[in-house]
């Protein structure tokens, strides 16, 4: 099967409904301190993405995966105060755009040459098809950045592995009580060259 990657300004509203399903079903350990309902997470983060700054990759015209960048400007979640209220009621919703809204909308990099990959997910049946790495060389065809980074939880070893395969180097290990209180690990901050990355992936095996 081949597979396409989109812009999520690009997708139909079925689509897009779709790929934020995959997202809310991916991030829910994350974010369901702020909703235990998926529903309400897929239609909160649905208003709430700039669709310029992510992408899906679609097989058959399905979702199957899900990546966005940041800049050290801006991030692509920007939660409005309407968009929490409306969703998650006036008092859960006042406090998530008190202290949540800030913190996901804060820049990852300083550097303006630095792009900040994030929100990588798959859909669990496609996962192990090269779809994450497919994406993240989309990104680096697609931005003008030279180096990346992003953020990979410690205990998802497999896939630190497969990042070092691909010559991604591992800068430090930040402290975040909520996924280590889930027991997902640490997140390791790592980055990577463009041009190391793509030529690393295209060359003859």
């Amino acid at each position: 099967m081949e597979y396409i990657i989109k812009p999520l300004s690009a997708l139909t509203e079925a689509q897009v409904s779709q790929a934020f399903d995959m997202f809310a079903e991916g991030f829910y350990f994350i974010f369901s301190p702020i909703s235990k309902d998926k529903a309400r997470l897929r239609e909160l983060f649905m208003a709430s993405f700039d669709r310029e700054m992510a992408w899906v990759c679609l097989m058959e015209g399905r979702p199957v995966g899900f990546l966005s960048y940041g800049t050290n400007e801006r991030q692509p979640v920007n939660m409005r105060r309407e968009d929490c209220l409306r969703v998650l009621g006036r008092f859960k919703g006042g406090l998530v755009y008190r202290f949540a809204a800030p913190i996901l909308a804060k820049p990852h990099v300083a550097d303006a040459n630095v792009g900040y990959l994030d929100y990588l997910t798959t859909d669990p049946a496609y996962r192990g098809r090269g779809i994450g790495t497919a994406m993240f060389r989309y990104a680096c065809e697609t931005l003008p950045y030279e180096r990346y980074t992003f953020e990979v939880l410690s205990k998802n070893e497999v896939a630190i592995r497969l990042y070092k395969k691909l010559g991604m180097r591992q800068v430090r290990i930040k402290r975040d009580p909520v996924t280590s209180l889930v027991g997902h690990g640490s997140p390791i901050i790592m980055e990577f060259g463009a041009a190391e990355f793509l030529q690393h992936i295209l060359q003859p095996s």
